[in-house]
């Protein structure tokens, strides 16, 4: 007989793995202990999540979305290409890893320890670094656009935010002002 997936279940799911992905990372948080928090057994988890991997993608993809929709709605009401430019470089690489969800650490290591053989779940990268190149065609002036092309700028701050993310929870926190005032020159072409 098929089991009919329930909603209020697989919210329960999510609600108890985002606290155990946030609270104890990846690694720690065992698919037995997200079951146990759910009030039901580790093969009624299953039927609603192949994999741990996956239940943390389904956490993890509309949150970080969420913030980043958050980062721009506080980027574009500002009018200097340079405020709203360094905005964003600090709202990515040192605000949204101090939210205190622990998840941007929990997906580094899911990657990190997921064997090559297994398939991410979905196309976060894909729509993360299409996100960060709208926006930045939005902040920089066109005749600087030519930095956003092939999707290589967004690429490299999206890969920098995982660091920056295991660097804070590490207590590594640099001059993130200082940063953010040399890739605003960098970007914009000028010595800041």
């Amino acid at each position: 007989m098929v089991q009919v997936k329930k909603a209020d279940v697989r919210e329960a799911i999510l609600a108890a793995a985002f606290d155990l992905f946030s609270e104890r990372g990846y690694v720690a948080t065992t698919v037995s202990a997200i079951a146990k928090a759910s009030s039901m057994t580790v093969a009624n988890l299953y039927v609603y999540f192949p994999s741990k991997l996956v239940l943390l993608y389904a956490i993890y993809e509309p949150w970080m979305l969420r913030q980043l929709e958050d980062l721009r709605a506080a980027v574009l009401p500002y009018r200097s290409p340079e405020t709203r430019l360094r905005r964003l470089i600090l709202g990515l690489w040192r605000d949204i890893p101090s939210i205190g969800q622990g998840l941007p650490n929990s997906i580094v290591e899911a990657l990190a320890s997921t064997p090559p053989s297994e398939v991410k779940p979905n196309n976060l990268l894909v729509q993360v670094e299409a996100l960060l190149s709208d926006l930045l065609r939005e902040i920089l002036p066109e005749e600087r656009h030519f930095l956003v092309e092939g999707g290589l700028l967004s690429h490299m701050m999206w890969m920098a935010f995982d660091g920056f993310a295991i660097n804070r929870r590490l207590g590594d926190v640099r001059d993130m002002d200082a940063l953010a005032d040399l890739w605003v020159g960098m970007l914009l072409g000028g010595a800041e």
